[in-house]
């Protein structure tokens, strides 16, 4: 009887432990399967700021000057309201508006690290402002890092300070840049509530040489493919690109009075909604949201007023700056891409896993003007103070960010190619007779992964520019006449290298 009980009570005891074995197996089996879960999200909101009071521009000089130009008081208040434009002279205040100025955000998320990159159509974002927005996002958000990315448009508002009717006052409007952050706020929010399960595929694309970037100061080195990620569903559709390329945006050029997106909006638009002119579809998009990252532009990558590119469409070269002229420039790299796309070409990074490194550094402000500019607080800038040379200290970030086969780096301002890609000189006429600082370049560190550099990553401090190639005195470098531009808006001829050191070890860092 006793031997009967005992058996009994082992088939149910033993019964009890396989199940227990199978629940937590289940558990663990389930953990594993959600932690490799990948899954993006896209949203996009418009930022263009409103535009109050009319102006006309009497002398063409597309600068606002209340003596000479006529403008209209729509509001009453008895003061010119006026949109300060970025990025060329100061006083040109914006008449109207080209095409809306974008809030692009994805959120990334492999089950076990969600990151957030968001990328606006303006001149550059202070790192004290990108803090500020980070601070205001909700920790239930579970958002482990997040990246806030400016497209560098010079047709758009001053965000920085630097554009505004004179040298010596602000451009930044206050209430807008208030509306700027909710916004960027409320497109991570949509782009979270869009997660969805995605695959990933990467690509290396050249460009069309009948759209070529310019090197505008020598030594000559361009960083000129596209760099494109590309998430899918299941099913093939997509969600959504990322889309890397190093040039100015800033085709319209400095007469331009209409808020535009520029090569940035064409590029967008040519990816997600196809290519079009006049309302008329030339070639169709890939479908999704289309984020743009602008890439090293430092040296300075552009298309100039007077360098000539080729519209296939229009089957004419144009030369003067425009909105044509943008039009053609980023319809002829969203047709890169479409193309590279439609030929297979676009290579699969399986269960992509996610991971990310930042650093916060420290720059010594050498440039006068700039000390100037943030002791009256015309830019708003994250700084401290040094009882040593340089005793202003500004304070800013690297980022590299691990995506499966790719990799993103975060640079806080406008990096010269040669430091992402070799080729630094010591010329004749540098201010230092020294060898190469920023060695090895860096994309030499990057284990044959496809590497998006993003300049003006959570911070926009100017021009990164090697020590080597250093030049505030005469004689000018490589026997120019005049001096070439580049200093006047650099914070010292020690930022490359710091940046590049700090660079560096976050990518050691990620190898371990």
């Amino acid at each position: 009887m006793s031997v009967t009980v005992d058996k009994r009570r082992m088939i149910y005891f033993g019964y009890i432990r396989n199940t227990l074995y199978v629940i937590m197996f289940s558990i663990i089996f389930t953990a594993q399967l959600n932690a490799s879960e990948f899954k993006v999200g896209f949203a996009e909101l418009p930022i263009t700021p409103n535009l109050i009071d009319e102006w006309e521009d009497i002398n063409n000089d597309a600068q606002f000057d209340p003596d000479i130009d006529e403008w209209t008081d729509v509001n009453g208040n008895g003061q010119f309201d006026a949109v300060w434009m970025a990025g060329f002279q100061n006083k040109r205040a914006a008449q109207s508006i080209k095409d809306d100025l974008m809030s692009v955000a994805v959120v990334i998320d492999d089950g076990r690290t969600r990151i957030g990159i968001i990328s606006a159509d303006t001149i550059g974002l202070m790192r004290k402002f990108v803090l500020s927005v980070r601070e205001d996002v909700p920790a239930e958000w579970g958002l482990d890092y997040i990246m806030v990315h400016a497209t560098h448009n010079h047709e758009g508002p001053d965000t920085q300070g630097l554009w505004g009717p004179s040298f010596l006052k602000s451009g930044v409007n206050d209430v807008y840049m208030k509306r700027l952050k909710k916004d960027f706020i409320s497109t991570l929010k949509m782009a979270i509530d869009n997660l969805e399960t995605a695959e990933m595929s990467f690509a290396l694309i050249p460009t069309n040489p009948l759209t070529p970037i310019k090197d505008k100061r020598k030594p000559i080195v361009i960083d000129d493919d596209i760099r494109a990620i590309l998430f899918n569903r299941p099913d093939g559709s997509v969600i959504g690109s990322l889309i890397n390329f190093g040039i100015h945006v800033e085709l319209a050029w400095d007469k331009n009075l209409d808020l535009t997106s520029d090569v940035a909006g064409y590029l967008r638009r040519g990816i997600s909604n196809g290519i079009y002119y006049d309302d008329q579809l030339i070639k169709p998009g890939l479908g999704g949201t289309t984020l743009w990252l602008t890439g090293n532009i430092g040296g300075l990558m552009t298309s100039g007023p007077s360098d000539p590119i080729y519209d296939p469409v229009m089957k004419k070269m144009i030369t003067k700056p425009s909105h044509s002229k943008a039009r053609a420039y980023g319809y002829s790299l969203a047709n890169s891409v479409i193309e590279t796309f439609q030929a297979g070409d676009f290579k699969a990074s399986p269960k992509p896993s996610l991971s990310i490194q930042s650093l916060e550094i420290e720059l010594g402000i050498e440039n006068l003007m700039l000390t100037l500019g943030t002791l009256l607080g015309v830019i708003d800038a994250d700084t401290k103070f040094s009882l040593k040379p340089p005793f202003i200290r500004y304070l800013s970030e690297v980022a590299f960010i691990q995506l499966g086969d790719a990799s993103i780096t975060g640079i806080p301002g406008e990096l010269y190619p040669e430091i992402a890609i070799g080729g630094i000189e010591n010329p004749k006429g540098a201010d230092y007779v020294i060898a190469p600082q920023e060695v090895p370049h860096l994309r030499s560190q990057f284990s044959n992964k496809l590497n998006l550099m993003v300049n003006l990553a959570n911070d926009s401090i100017g021009y990164i520019i090697p020590k080597s190639e250093w030049d505030e005195s005469t004689p000018w470098i490589y026997g120019q006449d005049e001096e070439t531009y580049g200093e006047e808006v650099s914070l010292g001829p020690d930022t490359a290298s710091v940046i590049h050191e700090n660079i560096i070890k976050l990518i050691e860092e990620s190898k371990k």
